[in-house]
């Protein structure tokens, strides 16, 4: 009798797994194919146009050389440079494989997220949520760059995985610590939610002492490896990372729009980079500090812009959390635009933020009674906004707490269904109303999309080159300057490859409306210059392009690339010495700049 009754008990529980299945395959599929869809596109390049991913590489092989620990303070966030290291060393230094391993993450992190529902909720709301997930275009998007964003998406949802499911056993309140604290040093900035956690343990899971203790320390203790690592190996008292200091200015100053972008005055050269970063903001007044004084004082510069202009800030401030629900992905470093167009996959998930966010916003209010049994999910998307508003708003920074509104879009969707089945009808209608008002408000937020649409084919247009791909450059590019023809990079950038094609005549067309476009502002002379000088290379006048390099160093004294250029006529007018100067330069500035390294070796096998 026993053993007839547990037949059917497995086979319910087998019956029962199915939804899970197929949002974990629907995951996996969609993800696949998305990487093959886009394997030849810059999207999957290891590029210095893609300025995080590219510093996370270059970490990732100076690791693997044997600086396992460094040399310095971390300036970014050392845990996903650590994981790339590891899948070069395993795999080797391919793109596809880290793609693939993030989305064996992704999937995992579906599982996470479907359980998390069942939980709160019920399978019903568990799957939506799942299909939800397969689904969504920005997560898709991001399962494919080399970003921290998936590993931030698991970290968070693993936390709270286990936050849930952690009530009596001491592995998992240690793994929960460890988890939370891993995911503190992915985003820092999430240190903030330790005290609400706590809140939540203590009174409304009414945790035991000794379960709260296991997770307080191996909370602490994973976080303090950072500052321990960092005191140990510079001896500077750096609690995570040294750039979070310029990261709060660059959020809060006068120029700040809600967004992140590039300071030629911080980082004193034309374009950006992560070495130019570094070595621009610690000199202040001309003084180098420690990382941990240097960190200290953009802080309070940002600081000083709120306390000396709380009218200006209130105003920033307000921008942000608009920005922060706004149906537009802020890029940075990855572009949506740029792919798109290639992708029938990223039109199958077609899922976007806005959709998302709007019936959350329903499910919280048709969920608001159960807001106590919900806290742990108010707490993580408070982090996200809170984060964004004391920072900045970027897709890739806002894009882990989707999931955690794709719960309460789910319950959105159930409590529609829910009135349609009780013939609610003028509630479903409200409900209905609302949803739309929400949905148009959140693509009415205004955002510079035409500077946006511009950066994302200039840095197309910019990879391509440095593939060789000529004429797919020449249309990003164009494409650029059809959006915005101000845009000096964008032809800046397109002189160059009609140059390299031997087309001079449209290169001189090119540099003659860049004439007319640039002002009278450094950057754009630097630009002038530069341009100037790939022409005459172009008529073999070495010696006046020569000029026209130190012209742009002028103006912009400290450009790796232009020092490296400056070698290479050099090596043209046979000057070695001097081809040599110019190239170590190149690289004192710029220590990954591997074409400057490549150049300089030949040169030393002609001294020999």
């Amino acid at each position: 009798m026993t053993k007839q009754k547990s037949v059917p008990a497995i086979k319910k529980r087998h019956r029962t797994n199915y939804p899970l299945f197929l949002t974990l395959a629907l995951t996996l599929l969609i993800r696949i194919l998305f990487i093959l869809e886009v394997r030849n596109l810059p999207f999957s390049t290891i590029s210095p146009q893609i300025v995080d991913s590219w510093a996370y590489h270059r970490w990732a092989l100076e690791i693997l050389k044997g600086n396992f620990w460094g040399t310095d303070v971390f300036f970014l966030r050392p845990l996903y440079p650590y994981l790339l290291a590891l899948l070069y060393t395993l795999f080797g230094q391919n793109v596809v494989v880290v793609q693939l391993f993030q989305t064996l993450l992704a999937t995992s992190s579906c599982f996470l997220l479907y359980r998390v529902t069942e939980k709160l909720f019920n399978q019903t709301t568990a799957l939506i949520t799942g299909i939800s997930f397969a689904l969504s275009g920005v997560l898709v998007f991001y399962t494919a760059t080399l970003l921290y964003v998936e590993i931030t998406t698991f970290l968070i949802l693993l936390t709270i995985y286990l936050l849930l499911n952690a009530r009596d056993s001491w592995v998992r309140n240690l793994s929960a610590g460890i988890a939370s604290g891993m995911l503190v040093i992915s985003r820092p900035e999430f240190l903030l939610l330790f005290a609400p956690l706590l809140f939540w343990l203590v009174r409304v899971e009414k945790r035991p002492l000794k379960q709260m203790a296991i997770f307080t320390t191996s909370f602490i203790i994973t976080i303090a490896t950072i500052p321990l690592r960092n005191w140990l190996v510079a001896r500077d008292p750096v609690i995570f990372t040294a750039h979070s200091g310029i990261n709060f200015y660059y959020g809060n100053n006068p120029a700040a729009d809600g967004t992140w972008q590039p300071s030629s005055a911080l980082t004193g050269a034309l374009g950006f980079s992560h070495q130019q970063l570094k070595r621009t903001a610690k000199i202040i007044n001309g003084v180098e500090l420690p990382w941990s004084k240097a960190a200290n004082y953009w802080l309070k510069q940002g600081l000083k812009f709120i306390i000396t202009q709380p009218g200006n800030w209130l105003k920033l401030l307000s921008r942000k959390f608009l920005l922060f629900w706004a149906n537009y992905e802020i890029p940075n470093n990855y572009y949506f635009e740029t792919v798109r167009p290639f992708s029938r996959i990223l039109r199958i998930a077609f899922l976007n933020f806005g959709v998302t966010a709007t019936l959350a916003l329903l499910g919280i209010i048709s969920t608001w009674h159960q807001r106590k049994r919900l806290l742990l999910l108010y707490i993580f998307i408070g982090g996200h906004l809170v984060s964004a508003l004391i920072f900045y708003v970027l897709s890739r920074l806002r894009a882990p707490v989707l999931p955690l509104l794709l719960i309460f879009a789910a319950a959105g969707i159930t409590t529609l269904i829910r009135m349609m089945k009780t013939r609610q009808y003028p509630r479903l209608i409200l409900a209905l109303l609302l949803t739309v008002a929400i949905y148009t408000i959140t693509n009415l937020i205004p955002v510079n999309r035409q500077t946006y649409s511009a950066q994302a084919w200039t840095q197309a247009g910019n990879i391509y080159l440095e593939k060789k791909q000529l004429q797919p450059a020449i249309a990003a590019l164009n494409r650029a300057l059809t959006i915005d023809p101000n845009n000096v990079l964008a032809r800046y950038t397109l002189i160059l490859t009609y140059a390299g094609m031997r087309r001079i005549q449209e290169a001189e067309r090119e540099f003659n409306t860049l004439v007319q476009t640039v002002g009278a502002h450094p950057e754009a002379q630097t630009i002038l210059n530069l341009a100037a000088a790939r022409l005459a290379i172009s008529y073999r006048e070495f010696r006046a392009a020569s000029d026209y390099y130190h012209r742009a160093l002028t103006t912009d004294p400290a450009n790796p690339e232009t020092y490296y250029l400056l070698g290479l006529v050099h090596i043209s007018l046979n000057n070695l010495d001097s081809a040599r100067i110019y190239l170590q330069e190149a690289i004192n500035l710029d220590p990954y700049h591997d074409a400057a390294q490549d150049a300089l070796k030949t040169l030393s096998r002609y001294r020999r």
